[in-house]
């Protein structure tokens, strides 16, 4: 399956392990404690010294889980340290001791506002508070509340906050209630809940009562809004292409949370319904123009759609879309497509910008390097759409615009 792709350099496959996921006790989960631990033995930083001071501290940390203790604040975490025989951290060394933990994956330390305040012990804690809200719907068979939950999340994308709560106040999952602000501010830390922006008549921001979860909606996007009428000429597209073999699902759902944390759902059509759909999404960048988000497999495409005509989107805030755009999947690749791209690879780009003819649907492409030689209109090759350059390349902030000759866009890439 990833013969002759950069994937085959991430993959151990001298073993072949068959683990039971729902008997605790298989005993393959030895042999591939042994592999991991093999393995670990080969990594770079394996045997590297470290500090003695920090030895008691992990040690404290490991009789704190073994008391079933997940999470404590920093606050205890600064009488736990004062308490040492040796020689306390100073606040420095704590720091440092923190982060260098977190790196690790030993302990969850985000020094954040709201989420510096405490540090998870075991990162599992956080993994199972994520996974009572965001699961399979298997695991909600039987209880009608939780089906009921989660149908809408798997329609609509959304999550009232009172649900959670109510959740969280089982049994079984108290140890979430009782940390439930710093669970939910992490949560929304990690794109995984947006808390949505909305508005009222005076454009003041007003608090909402649900959160967005991208991951979870699977509805198609049946609106219609890409067939809506002119499309073509009130539109413009630019894709950002994956330099590797293909784009995540996580990388796309948490691309889609940014823009949710960043603009507005669009509310369309006669039933009044959010645009937010599996892998696309639609926002109100401001009341003449909206901004369309499909993730594919291999590339996300970004549609600017004026309420009347291209020809009216300004090229200063075109321009600082795309930034805001690449910035974000350029940060969010980070933790995706690094570590999957070819090592042989020198550029620093997770994604190739292209720009894309107008058409709604599979859209052609053009490469910057191809402007200087297109000239004033470009017709696409599968559609026969004519493009003005100077409309669809408004995402690229211009330069010198007046001092450019005739037939330069005036665009600096």
């Amino acid at each position: 399956m990833f013969k002759h792709t950069p994937f085959t350099n991430h993959l151990v496959i001298d073993d072949l392990i068959f683990v039971n996921a729902e008997d605790k006790d298989d005993l393959e989960m030895k042999t591939i404690k042994d592999v991991i631990s093999r393995e670990s033995e080969k990594q770079l930083t394996w045997g590297e010294p470290l500090p003695k001071c920090f030895i008691a501290l992990e040690l404290e940390f490991a009789s704190l889980i073994k008391r079933n203790i997940p999470l404590i604040t920093l606050e205890q975490l600064n009488e736990i340290n004062s308490l040492q025989s040796i020689r306390p951290l100073s606040e420095t060394e704590l720091k440092v001791f923190l982060k260098f933990q977190h790196s690790i994956g030993k302990v969850l330390y985000f020094d954040e506002e709201k989420l510096n305040t405490h540090v998870v012990l075991s990162p599992t804690f956080l993994i199972d508070a994520f996974k009572s809200i965001i699961t399979d719907r298997t695991f909600c068979e039987g209880d009608k509340n939780r089906e009921a939950l989660w149908d809408v999340m798997n329609k609509e994308g959304v999550v009232s906050k009172t649900a959670i709560q109510n959740i969280w106040k089982k049994e079984q999952y108290r140890d979430f209630y009782k940390h439930k602000e710093y669970l939910l501010d992490g949560m929304t830390h990690l794109d995984i809940l947006v808390d949505p922006k909305i508005y009222d008549n005076d454009r003041k921001r007003i608090p909402a009562d649900f959160y967005y979860i991208a991951s979870m909606v699977r509805t198609n996007d049946d609106s219609g809004y890409l067939q809506s009428a002119n499309f073509t000429q009130r539109s413009i597209a630019i894709a950002f292409e994956s330099s590797s073999l293909m784009i995540p699902p996580a990388l796309s759902f948490r691309f889609i949370s940014y823009c949710l944390y960043v603009w507005a759902v669009k509310k369309y059509g006669q039933t009044n319904k959010d645009m937010l759909f599996h892998r696309s999404a639609v926002f109100t960048v401001d009341p003449s123009l909206d901004l369309h988000i499909l993730c594919e497999d291999k590339r996300i495409i970004a549609r600017l759609v004026h309420a009347r005509t291209n020809s009216l989107i300004m090229r200063d805030l075109a321009s600082s879309i795309t930034e805001c755009l690449t910035s974000a999947l350029e940060k969010i690749s980070q933790l995706y497509i690094r570590a999957s791209s070819d090592q042989h690879n020198t550029s620093n780009a997770s994604f190739i910008t292209r720009i894309c003819c107008n058409a709604p649907d599979n859209p052609c492409v053009l490469q910057v390097n191809e402007l200087p030689d297109i000239g004033d209109i470009w017709i696409c090759p599968a559609h026969g759409i004519k493009h003005k350059i100077h409309i669809i390349t408004s995402w690229f902030s211009g330069k010198n615009e007046d001092e450019c000759k005739a037939g330069c866009p005036g665009i600096v890439f």
